[in-house]
């Protein structure tokens, strides 16, 4: 709302005049109340456009399909052929998102399952805690641990923006995977690391 605007603008603006115009001073008393920060990198997906992308990256083909039966419509989901979920809702749109959320879902379990450990993805198709699943995954196979490197560091110190790679050793071979830019750097790890596991199901190292 409105009002809100206002009192953050006010409170800045206090604060901004306190600290004698300091940009930098008010910035690391202002970033505390404004964190988490929205970025276009951290907004949510919609679940059908997770499900498009994720089937993507793991090259395979999505097929929505609808119809009504009486007063219900039905959404049909099918990767591959096979049927992966089917919601009913009065509405379309709804029957259509939860049928999305739902393959999600199981698509998340498949991963898992592939790697032998149990796997979560967040609302940007990237694994969860995907570091500490990739450190898993690589002692379970008796890998070296995984090499991370920033790639990338740019943007004032109140915004800088990271890119990190991650490097594994497989039998004979090394893997090299670059990540989304994020805004902290263990955050940049995480994506590498996610991109990395995603690369990892769709070959045939796992």
């Amino acid at each position: 709302p409105k009002v809100l605007a206002d009192i953050v603008e006010s409170v800045v603006a206090a604060v901004y005049v306190d600290c004698e115009f300091d940009l930098k001073y008010l910035w690391q008393v202002i970033r505390g109340l404004l964190e988490p920060i929205i970025t276009l990198e951290s907004l949510p997906l919609q679940p059908v456009t997770m499900l498009f992308e994720l089937c993507q990256k793991q090259g395979k083909q999505v097929d929505i399909k609808h119809w009504r039966k009486i007063d219900k419509n039905i959404c049909s989901i099918y990767v591959d052929g096979q049927l992966i979920a089917t919601c009913t809702s009065d509405q379309k749109d709804i029957a259509r998102l939860n049928a999305a959320k739902e393959a999600l879902a199981k698509l998340d379990k498949s991963i898992g399952s592939d790697m032998g450990i149990v796997c979560e993805v967040n609302e940007m198709n990237e694994i969860e805690a995907a570091k500490q699943k990739l450190h898993e995954l690589c002692d379970k196979k008796k890998w070296p641990k995984p090499s991370y490197r920033i790639e990338k560091e740019e943007g004032p110190a109140h915004g800088r923006k990271y890119v990190c790679s991650v490097e594994i050793e497989t039998e004979g071979d090394k893997l090299y995977m670059v990540g989304d830019e994020k805004s902290r750097v263990k955050e940049a790890e995480n994506s590498a690391a996610s991109s990395m596991i995603h690369s990892l199901v769709q070959s045939d190292y796992l």
